[in-house]
């Protein structure tokens, strides 16, 4: 393996399995601080914002900083904040998305007759009024962005239906078609990129599952690797027609 001046990781299934950190993990990423590598942390996850995820990751122990960290409730907002400055955006989401969304100055109401743009993301108070409200945008022309479209969403609870159950439900009324920000959109991986200050060429992402991390890595031009320790198992990795440029057991083994 290559040594790389940047590194975009994963968390979920890379760092830790539910509130477990991967055995080797927190020694991994402090090796590659200690040897000047830069690094950022990504997720799709869209109900927590950037400080729950800090507060999470210090619980566990990996040290990671609130900065190095891009979740998709964080990456939509500043996506929404440079893309329609001023505009009033009606969410549906769960609170980690509007606390980002307010965060950023974006200005949030919960009147849909007010809203010029519709935010979408995992909401466990999802309504069939508010598929209502979300449906009116949607008919009214009004651009719709989403943190992600993922079915399912791996919780302390098991899996549960994830940001692609509204997606889902709102593609099927309206016939229209969100812009996704989390993975494997470039988007979140701009970001990444921007945060890290390296030359693509010069970064490597790494996470656990294909479709989404690996497509992530290949949408912004970086080479990708892929860890044992989520979703995929080699068998996946054959059987699939997309290939990471590194297979590994776990970021453990990840040569810095």
């Amino acid at each position: 393996m290559r040594r790389y001046r940047g590194y975009i990781f994963d968390m979920d299934g890379v760092l830790y399995r539910g509130s477990e950190p991967v055995p080797g993990a927190a020694e991994t990423i402090e090796r590659l601080k200690k040897r000047g590598r830069r690094v950022v942390f990504v997720s799709n996850n869209s109900t927590l914002s950037r400080e729950d995820y800090a507060e999470k990751i210090q619980e566990m122990g990996l040290p990671i900083t609130e900065e190095e960290l891009i979740p998709a409730t964080y990456a939509t907002a500043r996506h929404v904040r440079e893309r329609y400055p001023g505009e009033r955006v009606y969410v549906v989401g769960a609170l980690g998305l509007i606390k980002e969304l307010l965060r950023a100055g974006v200005r949030v109401t919960q009147h849909p007759s007010k809203a010029s743009v519709l935010v979408t993301g995992s909401d466990p108070e999802i309504s069939y009024q508010k598929l209502s409200y979300a449906t009116s945008l949607l008919l009214r022309g009004c651009p719709w962005v989403s943190t992600n479209a993922d079915k399912l969403y791996p919780s302390e609870r098991g899996i549960l239906p994830g940001t692609g159950a509204v997606v889902g439900a709102l593609q099927y009324i309206t016939g229209r078609e969100p812009l996704i920000i989390g993975k494997p959109s470039k988007h979140i991986m701009e970001q990444a990129l921007r945060v890290l200050g390296v030359p693509r060429e010069e970064c490597l992402m790494v996470g656990d599952i294909i479709e989404s991390d690996v497509l992530a890595g290949r949408s912004v031009g970086v080479d990708t690797a892929l860890v044992l320790t989520g979703v995929t198992r080699r068998e996946d990795i054959e059987a699939s027609e997309v290939k990471p440029d590194y297979v590994i057991e776990s970021i453990a083994e990840l040569e810095v």
